[in-house]
């Protein structure tokens, strides 16, 4: 397809302030879905265009930022809340809350909310600018993605939060107290004491909510263990319990991106990879430690991670369901 020499000014300029494109006529409008249909432009939100190989070298996260900043510049009043803050925010959050889009109403609506946009009644919140674009305050969203999202989406944000030095973590944990009014307030002083900068990314997070709130929760994160090999080097370990009759295990949270991510293979080949690991593994076994590995797709199915670890003899934590549900984010989870 030709070139459209104004499509292509108001692809520079959009790529220029990291926003999507907007057509300014109806010809910048019909030119944009021909170029939709042949594939060569993407339509990520109504109204808003990008160059498909623009659109794809960018990361879930950074996506949603060009349409939030889009957003924000169509509508200067909007507030930004709930998972889409945390993103602002530049927190760690699952890429299956990246939509909708949510903003802050300041009272009930009748205005529907859509697939993309959810509204939320929230009165006058504390607000900030991040990157730009107004969002409520960072300890409310934290706040308002444990209160709206079940544990395991909610605790990547306050992880991060305290590892990238936004919060410290006393002030983090003191916020529910704070507050005059809240509902469900048990579990949500419960889930804010979960928090621990130390955990390395938002996978392991996420992990960590599901084990909690089956009722295994790990007694310690990042434990390092001596390399039996290389005097100099250690082995740290995502997840360690001890049993009851004082023998340890390991649990590791293994994701793709270890065995082909370049910033995580340091050069190394797959196979490589694999081999380390497999020599990781029997160091730690040699030192009398159990493993037992999870992989993302487990976390859907958390009765399945809690049979396993009961099987490898751990007990659950008093006043769980012993079969706990299935993690799904639906309109019902983000009420």
């Amino acid at each position: 397809m030709e070139d459209h020499y104004a499509l292509n000014l108001l692809f520079d300029a959009a790529q220029q302030s990291r926003r999507c494109a907007r057509p300014r006529t109806d010809a910048d409008t019909s030119a944009m879905a021909r170029r939709v249909k042949a594939g060569t432009v993407t339509r990520p939100y109504r109204g808003m265009y990008a160059r498909t190989d623009y659109w794809n070298a960018l990361d879930r996260h950074e996506q949603v930022r060009h349409v939030v900043r889009t957003l924000s510049s169509m509508h200067p009043d909007w507030v930004f809340c709930g998972p889409t803050a945390a993103i602002m925010h530049g927190l760690d959050c699952s890429y299956r809350l990246t939509g909708p889009i949510c903003i802050v109403s300041d009272r009930p609506t009748r205005r529907q909310s859509s697939k993309q946009l959810i509204r939320y009644a929230i009165t006058y919140p504390d607000t900030e600018m991040a990157d730009g674009v107004p969002v409520t305050g960072l300890l409310r969203t934290l706040y308002d993605c444990v209160a709206k999202l079940p544990t395991r989406y909610s605790l990547a944000q306050l992880d991060s939060a305290i590892r990238l030095g936004k919060v410290a973590a006393p002030t983090l944990k003191a916020y529910p107290c704070s507050l005059p009014h809240v509902r469900d307030r048990n579990r949500i002083e419960e889930v804010f004491d979960l928090a621990d900068g130390r955990s390395e990314n938002g996978g392991e997070s996420e992990g960590r909510g599901v084990l909690a709130t089956i009722g295994y929760p790990p007694d310690d994160i990042q434990v390092e263990f001596p390399c039996l090999q290389r005097q100099r080097r250690v082995h740290r370990v995502d997840y360690l319990w001890k049993r009851e009759d004082g023998s340890l295990l390991i649990g590791e949270f293994d994701g793709v991106r270890k065995y082909i991510d370049p910033t995580m293979t340091s050069g190394r080949t797959i196979r490589a990879v694999v081999d380390d690991e497999r020599d990781r593994q029997r160091c730690l076994e040699h030192q009398g430690a159990a493993i037992i590995r999870f992989y993302y797709t487990d976390l859907d199915y958390p009765g399945r991670i809690a049979r396993g670890l009961s099987a490898q003899g751990l007990s659950r934590k008093p006043g769980i369901p012993s079969l706990p549900f299935p993690y799904t984010v639906s309109s019902r989870n983000r009420s």
